[in-house]
């Protein structure tokens, strides 16, 4: 792919997301080359983030209402739109939450650019808390909507650590191919492990810095320290890892609350925030893209901010995937745990289901499993759906290492439908390091799991009934007539 492709980006805040989208930055000494794309037309409603935008590229971004904008005044032919569409509403740090609110239907103004100008590909951003809302349906009515303006969905959870930056930060990257385009987008590959992320000792230079704005008081300390126990405060950061998700608030960040902050010196019982320039770091910008605003409108724009390097690892995939570069194959097998280690010693299992897994009778690559109530929040949240199993019943129905796809029910409701990117066989203890909902498990610590590794898709298909579709795994034999 030679040509540069034209780019619009819709909400694009003080330009973390275009910055990645272009790349030719250099991160923590590691370059990112220059993409094939150029952005040709960019908008926010944030005045103070059009400033910083504008301080940083070449092109200008326009400072209005996307709401109040006639696209068909956009001159340019569009090939990519990328929005980060706002995500206080999905957000799983707002427990008052209105998924109903004018934020939370900013999303429709994408829908309106894609019926409006009709670009190649598209790519969404938004928070983990948009897979699990209202039972994963909330994100089932985006993927829908996008669909009928006639686009391929796709949709996964990505880790920030997993590409080389210090942060805790999940985000949900929702890819859109135009259905005459035959392409279809391959998701970046992990750079980096849990075992190998990029620590914050990178991004802060030292601890003590002279500036007294940035500590917290004694006041605030002790009254930390008089908190209840149970209460998840002082959240100090481990420089030998990476750091929780930076925050739009960072500039009214309380040693009382779930923000992040930094432990100077234990014995003196000094605390402070990070600056805005550290943040920023930690956000994967480099020190060359400047914020010519004050303190408290510089933090909002690094915490809304799509990370520089993660996005450009996933326009970078993009790319690759239109030149048909990188097509890696799918339903890998991987298998976390040695092969002698589950040979001939697993146990007969009980399901908690009676009809928990079914297989297509059509098609034996496409599975119908179940899920309870207590793991349905696990699965959406977490793109991963388990299933226990024996060596006897992988021998006898070696389909399950083939499945491509997967329709997760709860009872009589479509949870989701999934495509199956690789697959694992993990144990009770990798489960419970992942907080899969163990209490409620009845298995034994020896139990043996499939793991589903999932990729959210726009596909439905509704014809599934129990008369084409076989149970092969099930405990009991109780069928019900009539669509599943």
């Amino acid at each position: 792919m030679n040509k540069h492709l034209n780019v619009a980006s819709l909400f694009c805040g003080c330009g973390g997301s275009d910055l990645g989208m272009i790349g030719g930055f250099t991160y923590l000494g590691k370059e990112y080359p220059r993409l094939n794309y150029d952005i040709v037309y960019a908008i926010d409603i944030d005045s103070k983030a059009i400033q910083t935008y504008n301080a940083n590229f070449e092109h200008k971004a326009v400072c209005a209402d996307v709401t109040e904008v006639d696209f068909n005044e956009i001159q340019e032919e569009i090939d990519v739109m990328i929005g980060g569409f706002p995500c206080q509403s999905f957000s799983t740090v707002n427990p008052t939450k209105d998924t109903n609110d004018e934020r939370a239907n900013l999303y429709k103004q994408i829908v309106r650019f894609l019926h409006t100008k009709q670009p190649k590909y598209f790519i969404c951003e938004n928070v983990k808390g948009l897979l699990t809302l209202q039972g994963g349906s909330i994100i089932q009515k985006i993927a829908r909507e996008f669909r009928d303006e006639g686009y391929n969905i796709q949709y996964r959870l990505l880790k920030a650590v997993e590409f080389g930056i210090p942060q805790k930060r999940e985000r949900v990257i929702i890819v859109g191919i135009r259905s005459d385009m035959n392409v279809r987008y391959s998701y970046p590959s992990s750079v980096n492990t849990e075992r190998n992320v990029v620590p914050l000792s990178k991004v802060i230079d030292k601890l003590a810095i002279e500036e007294q704005r940035y500590y917290f008081s004694e006041k605030a300390v002790q009254g930390m320290k008089n908190a209840k126990k149970n209460m998840k405060r002082g959240l100090w950061q481990d420089l030998n890892g990476p750091c929780l998700t930076i925050t739009s608030h960072l500039a009214k960040t309380s040693i009382n609350s779930r923000d992040p902050v930094l432990l100077v010196d234990a014995e003196k019982e000094l605390y402070r925030r990070f600056t805005p320039r550290e943040a920023a770091r930690i956000q994967s910008f480099p020190d060359k893209f400047v914020f010519p605003t004050t303190e408290t409108s510089a933090y909002r724009q690094i915490g809304n901010a799509i990370p520089p390097v993660f996005m450009w690892h996933i326009a970078k995939a993009l790319q690759d995937s239109i030149a048909n570069k990188k097509m890696p194959p799918k339903n890998t097998h991987l298998y976390s745990i040695e092969e002698e280690h589950f040979a001939g010693n697993w146990t007969q299992l009980s399901l908690f289901e009676p009809d928990a897994l079914y297989l297509y009778n059509i098609d034996k690559s496409v599975l119908i499993g179940s899920c309870r109530q207590g793991t349905k929040n696990w699965i959406t949240a977490n793109m991963m759906y388990n299933y226990p199993i024996t060596q006897n019943e992988i021998d006898a129905h070696p389909e399950l290492l083939n499945i491509k796809k997967i329709v997760i029910m709860h009872r009589k409701t479509v949870v989701g439908y999934y495509v199956v990117e690789s697959i694992q066989i993990v144990d009770k203890s990798w489960l419970k390091k992942n907080n899969y909902p163990i209490k409620s498990s009845k298995h034994n610590s020896d139990t043996k799991y499939l793991l589903f590794n999932l990729e959210g898709t726009n596909e439905n298909p509704s014809y599934i009934t129990r008369h084409n579709s076989t149970l092969i795994i099930g405990k009991g034999t109780k069928i019900k007539d009539g669509i599943l």
